[in-house]
């Protein structure tokens, strides 16, 4: 794009260009990512893109997204190059204090508005809500819901309370930041419904993340150190103290490789039953467990 003084770049020119110069960064999709990036310069949808790909771009639309694409090729993850992803439908802030919301965990969020259906103003707790995503798509799809949403990181709080600002639920969401780990008594207990996709990449699995995640995203929600099990294994002792009779736990897991060992914990007296749920690739992704009654 060193052109651009000389030459008139189209919306079309810098689709190809851009999609050329990524894929030769060895960019896994950098059609969708270049297109990703011209949605948030102009403010289009991805049709209007194609519709007006004869436009003319100005030189401050140049220059943001020469820079954009500058931050991408160097190895930034695209969500955090647009500080933002999207997530159950919504649009969330994302910087590199927070994990990058997945699709699989929008399976945990629809799994636990099914559980919620039935329940008048549900009492939730999200446990490490990072960007506050599946606090906020709760709020969005359960306007009677009230949820507590707690994390160990001040800096993923104050992005999680942007968010929730964002998309106007505030007023449903109390944020706190808190260790789970650590003895507390300050949540507004007993909680229907607690809700968690804990840090369960471990050992040799963190090890063998791609460099794009491992380098980029917190270390700290990702990677639960020597015990891969500890946040569940904190989950299934807490959940008799804070939960109600009947209610639920609902924990996004690692894969078929964790499924037996996660079910275990929470097979104890204090549970009714535990069933799971596998993602749309057909791994096991997801663990209800039913408190007693």
């Amino acid at each position: 794009m060193t052109e651009s003084v000389q030459k008139t770049w189209r919306i079309i020119d810098v689709l190809k260009w851009s999609k050329d110069y990524l894929k030769a960064k060895q960019v896994e999709s950098p059609q969708i990512e270049v297109e990703w990036i011209l949605r948030e310069v102009l403010g289009f949808s991805r049709l209007e893109i194609y519709l007006h790909h004869e436009k003319p771009l100005s030189a401050a639309e140049l220059t943001r997204i020469k820079s954009l694409l500058s931050k991408r090729a160097a190895g930034q993850p695209i969500q955090y190059v647009l500080c933002s992803a999207e997530f159950m439908g919504l649009k969330f802030k994302v910087t590199p204090d927070v994990l990058i919301p997945r699709p699989e965990t929008e399976l945990l969020v629809e799994k636990t508005i099914a559980l919620c259906k039935n329940r008048p103003a549900p009492r939730i707790l999200d446990i490490g809500t990072g960007s506050g995503c599946i606090a906020i798509a709760l709020a969005h799809n359960l306007p009677d819901c009230r949820l507590t949403a707690v994390d160990i990181s001040s800096s993923a709080v104050k992005i999680a309370r942007e968010n929730a600002a964002r998309h106007n639920v505030t007023g449903q969401i109390d944020f706190r930041e808190l260790d789970i780990l650590q003895p507390f008594d300050s949540l507004p207990q007993p909680f229907d419904i607690i809700v968690s996709n804990p840090p369960y990449v471990a050992g040799q699995w963190f090890a063998e993340l791609p460099n794009l995640v491992r380098e980029n995203e917190p270390e700290i929600a990702l990677n639960p150190g020597a015990d891969e099990l500890r946040f569940y294994r904190r989950i299934a002792n807490l959940a008799p103290e804070i939960g109600t009779p009947g209610g639920h736990v609902i924990l996004e897991i690692g894969g078929d490789y964790q499924q037996a060992p996660v079910v275990e914990l929470f097979s104890g007296d204090a549970f009714a039953s535990t069933a799971v749920v596998k993602d749309y690739s057909g791994q096991c992704r997801i663990v209800i467990a039913e408190l007693a009654g």
